[in-house]
């Protein structure tokens, strides 16, 4: 019989086909084990790490997060929280620092400058007045084991150690030039935090006024501030405090990165690797940031001014007390030496932050210099497609929602910038929107520092402005600001 006779032939093939089938799954359970092997079908899953963040964006922390993907081989991503803590009294970063050892995030970061207000003074060598003055020597002592010891410090607030990562230099931005001690002395400056940043601005004869979100001064009653030029443009500092002293860097603002008790010991080895190689790529970041605001505040009011040998020599000395302390400290005193012997052995020569000559605009600008106002209907804005709450939306008093006109004023500078401000009902002008423009012919080119760019036909009628045709369209905020109503200079 067929069946019979064809049997054994049967049999043979069943278990050669159970055969493959066993070996087909055991290859499938060994890739079900390891799924993100190398060529397996499964991607891998990555873990997923909490930081803390009281920035609104990353800027130098970037080049942490790259790493961290890089070097895990995707295995480890972070979930950045950023504006973390806002709204929050007190210092902000030593409200991270304590969140973090509480466990209510994997990670957080902090300024060096704040770490002596929590009794560990390890850090402040990398913030000393006048020590660090570039970024290549920041990049050479934070790349050196000098920073082994200060990481393993932070045992003692409840954290652990990642790395230090280089930050911007912060320089002298004053309402008059502050270049030697006479100019500082008497003088109220603004400063963000530190008792050795205090007792450094106390050492030069300033007083000295803390700046937080939730306790900051009037501008018209400080003198000066302390701070990094990629911060400047942002929050508008060069229109009270436009010179900039170029060539005293006071010190660096390098970003302690520590892990919180829940982070395992295998994934804290592989984040430290991550920060170790992140210092280059951070400090191609801070310079880039430095360079794209000078950029904007050359073209803007910003007058830089330079020391002198002898007045920079002269603040050499009156932070004398300082540095003495700093040798004087068991804790301290081996990463200044250190440091020093870094900065001889070297090439590196203070990073200044002149304007470059390219800053002056390509044309001249044709409109007169000066400020000039104008005022909006609600059927201005109707007619462009905005309902008169979208105008006002800013302005905190809520009468200004019957208001029958809004003042807008345009400001243009002899350097080519303008600057838009919207005024609230109580007579508070808000810069809105600024950047650079330049004229040709009878066509105005604005560009805005964000990024945003318009053009429109101009009409110059003596202290009379008419913009006409904004591009890109008529259903712009832009086209409303601009062209709803002719301005009058009224400065």
């Amino acid at each position: 019989m067929v069946g019979s006779q064809g049997d054994p032939y049967g049999r043979r093939m069943t278990r050669t086909a159970l055969i493959f089938l066993l070996i087909a799954a055991l290859l499938a359970g060994c890739d079900s084990d390891n799924s993100d092997r190398a060529g397996g079908d499964k991607p891998v899953k990555a873990k997923v790490l909490v930081m803390a963040n009281v920035n609104g964006e990353l800027g130098e922390l970037e080049a942490f997060d790259d790493a961290v993907g890089r070097v895990s081989g995707g295995r480890l991503r972070i979930k950045w929280l950023n504006e973390y803590g806002k709204g929050r009294d007190g210092n902000a970063e030593v409200n991270l620092i304590r969140d973090v050892s509480a466990g209510k995030a994997d990670l957080g970061w902090a300024g060096t400058r704040v770490f002596d207000e929590l009794g560990e003074p390890a850090f402040n060598p990398l913030h000393a007045p006048m020590l660090v003055d570039s970024y290549e020597l920041e990049e050479k002592v934070l790349s050196d084991p000098l920073v082994d010891p200060m990481l393993e410090s932070l045992g003692d607030l409840g954290v652990r150690g990642v790395g230090v990562l280089p930050g911007p230099l912060r320089r002298p931005l004053g309402r008059r030039p502050l270049r030697g001690p006479r100019d500082w002395a008497g003088a109220r400056i603004s400063e963000s935090g530190g008792a050795q940043v205090e007792a450094s601005l106390r050492s030069l004869g300033a007083t000295v006024s803390y700046d937080s979100p939730t306790r900051r001064e009037a501008p018209e009653s400080l003198d000066g501030i302390e701070t990094h030029v990629a911060a400047v443009p942002g929050n508008h500092y060069h229109y009270d405090f436009p010179y900039l002293t170029d060539n005293v860097v006071l010190w660096p603002r390098p970003l302690v990165l520590f892990a919180g008790p829940d982070v395992s010991a295998d994934d804290l080895a592989v984040l430290r690797k991550a920060a170790t190689d992140a210092i280059p790529k951070t400090v191609a970041v801070s310079r880039s940031l430095e360079r794209d605001g000078l950029s904007e505040l050359c073209r803007a009011s910003l007058k830089g001014v330079s020391a002198s040998p002898e007045q920079v020599d002269g603040l050499r000395a009156a932070f004398g007390p300082v540095t003495r302390e700093l040798e004087a400290n068991a804790a301290t005193s081996h990463a200044v030496a250190r440091i020093h012997e870094l900065a001889r052995g070297g090439e590196s020569r203070i990073t200044t932050a002149s304007c470059p000559d390219a800053a002056e605009p390509a044309t001249g600008p044709a409109i007169p210099a000066g400020t000039y106002s104008t005022r909006i209907t609600h059927e201005d804005a109707e007619e462009r497609g905005f309902s008169w709450a979208n105008v006002v939306e800013e302005d905190p008093d809520p009468r200004a929602l019957k208001a029958k006109t809004r003042e807008y004023r345009l400001e243009f500078t002899k350097q080519g910038t303008f600057l838009v401000y919207d005024v609230t009902l109580d007579g508070t002008a808000n810069i809105g929107w600024e950047g650079s423009y330049s004229v040709y012919r009878d066509r105005i080119t604005v560009n805005g520092n964000e990024g945003t760019k318009i053009t429109a036909r101009v009409e110059i009628d003596g202290d009379r402005l008419r913009f006409t045709d904004v591009q890109p369209g008529p259903r712009t905020p832009e086209a409303l600001t601009w062209s709803a109503k002719p301005y009058v200079k009224i400065d």
